[in-house]
């Protein structure tokens, strides 16, 4: 059963001497709002993460990462082929079985990006465009950060015969703290099948498959923040802009800033906009490092007393 309620996601993640986000057509550097100097990292990004983890527990996925197109990649989901067997009779043999819907609703059943994230089918038969209930806006750092260049000697020489090491180049940031704010959409949910059990699986994903990652750009990046509110049941209805509710604040330059204990979030905004809409709330469901400190108008703050009577932690 598809999910009844609209919900608004709010993550907070940091990453330090890595790259959150690098940008390939500009030698990899961290993607950059030049003209406030924030860090920019793509809703990609974040999908990756949370596809990534899902693999990982096991889940079937449509974006599996693998080098094979689209078409491809549908035509196996639909005909249980491998690799190997793949032909087109046998693809169109097996659209012919389950027609147009039965064939779609086969490949959402299958894979749990599709039910959350939607997707295109460009294929033969089948061409369809999947809008996914759950969008997320780009990421952007809560304060101005400063991109580093670092230049390295690589572990080996470029060719055979010759002593000198090649170099490796490589652009970072010291410390960036970054707010993801996305919206869940019953209305598209019923289309994609995405149910309860799913959104947990993305939630769980989202925390643990950022504490997971391994690259070496990666590695120091840490989950610190999660809120999930949920809207009454059947409402059309959300709040919006919940990390424009978050103030960064720190009394050193934001570019100087190394760590957690460097800063707090005040909160107050976004408490202000929880309490004014909190008979439209059902719930809100949360997780939180103990090592960031949040303050409402200078005070701390513990997160379980945002909206009094519903909130709920979330599970580990």
């Amino acid at each position: 059963m598809s999910i009844k309620n609209r919900h608004e996601i709010l993550f907070i993640y940091d990453v330090k001497d890595g790259n959150p986000n690098g940008d390939p057509m500009d030698s990899n550097k961290p993607r950059m709002d030049v003209a406030t100097g924030v860090n920019i990292v793509s809703d990609v990004r974040l999908k990756r993460t949370i596809r990534d983890h899902l693999a990982e527990k096991g889940e079937e996925l449509f974006v599996s990462g693998d080098p094979i197109t689209s078409e491809k990649r549908a035509s196996l989901l639909i005909t249980d082929l491998t690799d190997e067997t793949y032909n087109k009779k046998a693809v169109e043999e097996a659209l012919k079985l389950h027609k147009r819907e039965g064939a779609s609703k086969l490949l959402l059943e299958k894979c749990i990006d599709l039910r959350l994230f939607g997707g295109t089918v460009p294929l033969t038969g089948l061409n369809m465009s999947i809008t996914g209930p759950v969008q997320f806006r780009f990421g952007r750092s809560l304060h101005v950060v400063d991109p580093v260049f670092t230049q390295g000697t690589a572990a080996f020489v470029s060719q055979e015969g010759k002593e000198q090491r090649s170099f490796r180049e490589e652009w970072t940031l010291n410390y960036s703290c970054i707010a993801f704010y996305g919206v869940i959409n019953q209305n598209t949910a019923r289309h994609t099948l995405m149910s309860d059990l799913d959104l947990n699986k993305m939630l769980d994903a989202i925390w643990n498959g950022t504490r997971d990652l391994i690259t070496r750009s990666k590695m120091e990046q840490l989950p610190r923040l999660l809120l999930d509110v949920v809207y009454n049941e059947g409402a059309n209805f959300h709040i919006g802009e919940l990390d424009k509710g978050i103030k960064f604040q720190s009394e050193i330059m934001e570019e100087k800033v190394r760590g957690v204990s460097d800063f707090k979030l005040e909160i107050s905004g976004l408490k202000e906009m929880i309490t004014k809409y909190h008979s439209r709330i059902q719930e809100i469901r949360y997780k939180v490092d103990p090592r960031l400190k949040l303050v409402e108008n200078g005070s701390p703050f513990d997160l379980e007393n945002l909206l009094e009577g519903k909130m709920k932690q979330l599970a580990e």
